[in-house]
């Protein structure tokens, strides 16, 4: 039978093992093991729908390759293998799912995903063509820095506590998952030392056993080879050539060929090989790795005292450390690393922040409990990520956080640093993704839910468009305000109402904010009143308001009105109240007078000044102090005043000697007047109207006025002062040139004749 048909044939057995039951097994995606005997599958757990990897060992082929006699002991060697691993726990090792599945034709077990053996990339790697990559072996240097301390930690691990020498540390052994994380397996050549001892004999690799039976030759420790003698630090010479290898793009520094002879000669040559790639190595490497491949075991350290390189406490390999480590962690421990983690970010790589942790964030968001965790890091990259790293990686994970089940808290979290994540974003970004997620929030029942999305929504208002805004925000608000119990709710909708007038339309403000705001002031609530009044003073002092002096008489003065008499209004809210009422009044009288409704009302008219230190005199047209209207003698006798010392003002020159002699006689004659009230029928101090004879102004007596009704009232007679006179005279001597005036009769005269007559006159 040829090999093809025996690959055939054994494919077809394979089926018929246990492991199929369990998993539903996928295409290859490497090789393992000595000699590369375990196939690595891709697969997912049929009961979970989880996802794995599953590992298959075909007999057939191994006894094809091998003696019939020696098929058995492979089989045994990977046996020993796979229980060895169902038994550790710890995150360095390759972690077992189910263990060991076997039938007549095949072994097989499945552990968690892994992506391929060490050998695998190294293969890769070697393919490719060095000017396409700048890496060590295809990987960034931190990544390989943190893969050498975890088989660090996994043989710390199994050198202290399971007491146990792996014996075959290369890169067939290491594994690598899907997150990155290098695994230690292959424990089939493992064996536990005995009564606290450190060492125990083994036997040398030799031609006469088959190679699957035998750790590879090319990274076996010299004094295994020589004295037949194993020790903890002989698996550290396994792991310096190890690290060797990475740093020698993949080829190991001795190449026996299976020939134990050219092993030992080329030994003499290692210090010298180590010599030339040393230099590819960074610094703090070369001086811990050349003693561990020193063929003195005493100079070559242990697994523990190779931890604490300064090297493996960089920042960026501590958080690919924590990350490898995280679904290790509790809760709370998650916290604290992801708070570390967010520190971290600006000195960690592009590579790492998008590879490595970008994934790990993402597997934390599928958990509705650890969301809030992970935010921070998740908005540190944002902060810290270019342009391209933000749209390529980091936003389609934002976006798929806005739509994934969280708790309100990690809601929350998000509206507050909305800002953050638009300072990145394209406008069309915002338009399509963020703001739908914040007016969603809008409508949430959790009260700081709706208060963080409020506040979010004024931080984006500058890429909201006025059509947006009518057809989605405001109605939107509009309802919540209507609907919402929480008093604070109400007062923050229309703050962000008041902020987002400025990016409307006057027809939206003056066809859905005026009439709702109408609306709303019914409220009984006063600090809902008091932040309707604030919308108000606001557009009052925009230079393009639309409130018009009709709106403001028909709507907001009429709603407002009511609310000033309301006694839950403290006094600096009624005052500002009151304020912004008397600055509509304002608008309303400032409109009505520009379009000239001011002529009818009454005028005032004043002297020029004749000297530099004379005073204005002013006269009221028509009226007087008092409020009553003046009669018409004495306005034409005003008049006639007022037209005389104007013929004589302009008549004279303005310092002439007539013209001051003027002055100061009508000075005089006012100064010398008694403070006496004219006659008048209204009480100087209101009240109840008397009649009073009593002058009230002293400024009108030098004018001559006709008596009429209006100067009668009570009367006091003086027989010393007043003499009987006729009905030419007048009854008040006011002065004597008006003594000698004819005048005609009238009610005044009537008057004094019958006051005459009652006192026995």
């Amino acid at each position: 039978m040829d090999m093809l048909s025996l690959i055939k044939s054994s494919l077809a057995s394979e089926d018929a093992n246990p492991i199929h039951r369990l998993y539903r097994v996928g295409q290859q995606v490497g090789t393992c093991g000595q000699e590369m005997v375990w196939r690595i599958h891709e697969a997912e757990s049929i009961e979970e729908e989880k996802g794995a990897s599953v590992f298959i060992f075909n007999k057939k082929i191994a006894n094809k390759l091998h003696k019939p006699r020696r098929r058995e002991q492979v089989s045994e060697i990977l046996r020993h293998d796979v229980t060895h691993l169902n038994k550790m726990s710890n995150a360095s090792v390759l972690g077992i799912f189910t263990g060991l599945q076997e039938d007549r034709e095949s072994l097989s077990f499945a552990s968690e995903p892994v992506a391929g053996s060490l050998t695998n990339f190294l293969e890769k790697f070697d393919k490719m063509s060095p000017q396409t990559t700048s890496t060590t072996c295809g990987f960034m240097e931190h990544e390989v820095q943190c893969g050498i301390y975890q088989i660090t930690e996994a043989l710390m691990y199994v050198h202290g506590v399971e007491r146990m020498i792996h014996r075959n540390v290369n890169p067939a052994s290491i594994l690598i998952n899907q997150s990155g994380r290098w695994k230690l397996a292959c424990f089939g050549f493992a064996e536990k030392t005995q009564d606290g001892r450190e060492s125990f004999s083994c036997k040398a690799w030799s031609p006469k056993i088959s190679k699957m039976a035998q750790p590879d030759l090319n990274y076996i420790a010299p004094e295994i080879q020589t004295t037949e003698v194993c020790t903890y630090v002989s698996d550290m010479f396994s792991f310096g050539m190890l690290i060797c290898t990475i740093y020698n793009n993949g080829h190991s520094l001795i190449d026996a060929q299976y020939n134990p002879t050219a092993y030992v000669k080329q030994l003499d040559t290692l210090t010298q090989k180590f010599g030339d790639i040393a230099p590819s190595m960074p610094p703090a490497l070369v001086d811990p790795v050349e003693k561990m491949i020193n063929r003195d075991i005493r100079y070559r350290p242990t697994a523990q005292l190779f931890s604490l390189l300064k090297m493996f406490h960089d920042p960026t390999v501590t958080t690919l450390q924590q990350l490898d480590n995280l679904h290790l962690k509790s809760p709370s421990d998650k916290s604290h690393v992801f708070t570390v983690i967010s520190q971290n970010i600006p000195l960690l790589p592009k590579a790492i922040r998008c590879s490595r942790l970008l994934p790990s964030l993402h597997h934390e968001f599928t958990s509705r409990d650890s969301v809030v965790t992970a935010l921070p890091p998740l908005l540190a990259l944002v902060q810290h990520s270019s342009s391209d790293e933000f749209s390529q990686h980091v936003f389609p994970e934002i976006t798929f956080v806005f739509n994934c089940s969280k708790p309100d808290q990690a809601t929350v979290y998000l509206l507050n640093k909305i800002d953050v994540i638009i300072s990145k974003c394209p406008r069309h970004q915002v338009r399509s993704d963020v703001v739908p997620f914040i007016v969603k929030h809008i409508k949430s029942e959790a009260i700081r839910v709706q208060e963080a999305a409020l506040n979010a929504l004024l931080v984006v208002k500058e890429s909201m468009d006025d059509a947006f805004l009518k057809s989605t925000v405001l109605p939107c608000a509009k309802e919540q305000l209507r609907q919402a119990v929480d008093v604070k709710i109400k007062l923050i909708i229309l703050s962000c109402i008041k902020h987002l007038l400025s990016i409307m339309n006057p027809f939206t403000i003056r066809d859905d904010v005026l009439p709702f705001l109408v609306e709303i002031v019914n409220s009984q609530d006063a600090s809902v009143i008091m932040a309707v009044v604030g919308v108000y003073k606001h557009m009052l002092h925009k230079k393009d308001s639309v409130l018009t002096r009709v709106y403001l008489a028909q709507s907001a003065i009429p709603s407002l009105i009511p609310h000033t008499v309301d006694p839950d209004l403290s006094t600096d809210q009624f005052g500002a109240m009151m304020d912004v009422l008397y600055e509509m009044l304002a608008l309303i009288d400032q409109h009505r007078r520009s379009n000239g409704t001011h002529n009818s009302t009454p005028k005032r008219e004043k002297m020029a000044p004749s000297g530099g230190s004379d005073k204005n005199l002013l006269f009221v047209t028509n009226s007087s102090p008092t409020g009553i209207q003046k009669s018409r003698t004495e306005c034409s006798i005003s008049s006639l005043s007022r037209g005389r010392l104007s013929r004589n003002s302009s008549q004279e020159a303005p310092n002439s000697p007539e013209l001051t002699k003027l002055k100061e006689k009508e000075m005089l004659m006012v100064s010398n007047k008694e403070p006496l009230r004219r006659f008048s029928l209204v009480p100087p101090g209101g009240g109840t109207p008397a009649i009073s004879l009593t002058p009230d102004d002293g400024g009108y007596l030098d004018r001559n006025r006709r008596p009429s009704l209006q100067n009668m009232g009570h009367y006091n007679h003086d027989s010393d002062r007043c003499e009987r006179k006729s009905s030419t005279g007048s009854l008040f001597n006011f002065s004597e040139s008006r003594q000698s005036a004819p005048r005609r009769g009238s009610f005044q005269a009537l008057g004094d004749t019958v006051m005459q007559l009652f006192s026995g006159k």
